[in-house]
């Protein structure tokens, strides 16, 4: 079949490496030529892409089972696999910069045999009788027996054809920094980000690829104040003043590779495919990723979700008389499973960390949400036999229902997930 790919990003160019070699005929159609051959890459459209990124196992395992060269290439570049102590391989992460990993990606894709990649902007979907037929790109029509549309979570690509977005704005922003290690032996080596909330915001330490790794702070969206760490005096200064960030930015160690990059309008929502459940947008159209679920990134699900979504419309797209219609029902389903539940989770967390961010403290009386779980394994050990699995996506999200009782008695007991940082008016001032 031919089929038109719009949109790039690690989402577009793992279909177009997978379809191709499954005997499709695809073609790519992003805004972004690609990488300079010198000097930094900024890339169209993304504004996360200088933001820390680390791809969990959901992600890894999809390369390693679907496009394992691809995998190798990324430890070739630098990339670091990373999991918790003790814990099986198949939990394990990948860390390395946006850049690199989505460079790799990309370049692969645009050596396979049976994609074209072409540098343009899809402006609408061809739609004739209810059946995709193609995409016009930049005014001129592109034909294809299969539309997918894998663009980032602004493009509004295809909205006409589909219901409203469950969600919205998840109530944080973030600032973030990179560094380098000065000494090649002297790299990041964390084995997964350390998190640490503090009175008002987080902090996280992630490490990263061929001797980088990034400092952040996320923080209520609310609170302008943190915006002054811009500037890259005042977040190395900031950095300084939080214990787990500190020695991360050790001067004598590490160099700054980049100005402090601020992301905004963060989001958490989940969409289906067409109009409703189970309702195809369009006979032959399919949406992925971003235009699937848009989670706060501070969690790095995105392609531990996306990924194995798309392995699943690669699997159904491999029959040639497949029943299109039934195809982007199945989606629907598959999503409802396997990614809604992650969205669920993510928006009751968000909430209860903005809650206590901004001085509501923690509610009782509401159910107790993951980030509490995972707070209450550091007081009572025997709690990791279920956060353990949903740290490394080799469970649901309802696993942590087991926990409730125990951390329920913690709570009642008196233990609270404190932070132990120093406040922002410190650490900004």
């Amino acid at each position: 079949m031919r089929i038109a790919i719009a949109g790039g990003g690690p989402v577009g160019a793992f279909l177009a490496i997978g379809l191709a070699r499954r005997g499709h005929s695809v073609l790519v159609i992003d805004r972004d030529p690609g990488p300079p051959r010198s000097g930094d890459w900024t890339r169209v459209g993304v504004m996360q892409f200088d933001q820390p990124h680390g791809f969990r196992s959901g992600a890894r395992l999809s390369l390693i089972h679907q496009l394992p060269d691809v995998y190798q290439a990324l430890l070739t570049a630098g990339s670091r696999i990373g999991r918790l102590p003790q814990a099986p391989d198949e939990s394990a992460n990948i860390f390395c910069r946006r850049s690199v990993f989505e460079s790799t990606l990309r370049d692969a894709a645009r050596r396979q045999e049976g994609a074209d990649w072409r540098t343009g902007h899809g402006v609408d979907v061809i739609i004739d009788g209810g059946i995709a037929g193609g995409l016009v790109v930049d005014g001129v029509g592109q034909l294809a027996d299969v539309v997918v549309v894998a663009t980032g979570k602004n493009s509004h690509l295809g909205d006409a054809l589909r219901g409203p977005a469950e969600g919205g704005l998840c109530g944080f922003s973030s600032v973030s920094r990179s560094y380098r290690s000065r000494n090649p032996g002297d790299g990041c080596d964390l084995p997964v980000p350390s998190v640490v909330e503090g009175p008002d915001y987080l902090s996280m330490v992630m490490p990263s690829d061929s001797g980088h790794h990034s400092l952040l702070f996320t923080y209520p969206a609310s609170n302008r104040d943190f915006r002054r760490l811009r500037d890259g005096l005042a977040f190395d200064r900031a950095a300084a003043a939080v214990p787990t960030l500190s020695p991360w930015r050790d001067p004598a160690r590490y160099e700054p590779v980049s100005d402090p990059v601020v992301a905004g309008n963060l989001t958490n929502t989940y969409r289906h495919q067409g109009p409703a459940r189970g309702v195809a947008p369009a006979s032959g159209l399919f949406f992925i990723g971003d235009a699937v679920t848009t989670l706060n990134p501070a969690s790095g699900l995105y392609l531990a979700l996306a990924f194995p979504d798309a392995v699943h419309l690669m699997a159904r797209l491999a029959d040639p008389g497949s029943d299109f219609g039934q195809i982007s029902a199945e989606l629907d389903e598959w999503a409802e499973q396997h990614i809604y539940p992650w969205y669920l989770d993510h928006v009751r967390q968000d909430e209860s960390i903005l809650r206590r961010l901004t001085g509501g403290g923690l509610d009782l009386a509401q159910p107790v949400t993951a980030d509490v779980v995972c707070s209450a394994a550091a007081v009572d050990p025997t709690l990791m036999s279920l956060v353990g699995p949903y740290l490394a996506l080799l469970a649901g999200p309802d696993i942590l229902d087991g926990a409730t009782p125990r951390v329920r008695r913690l709570l009642a007991d008196g233990w609270r997930p404190i932070g132990s940082g120093p406040p922002s008016a410190t650490v900004i001032g």
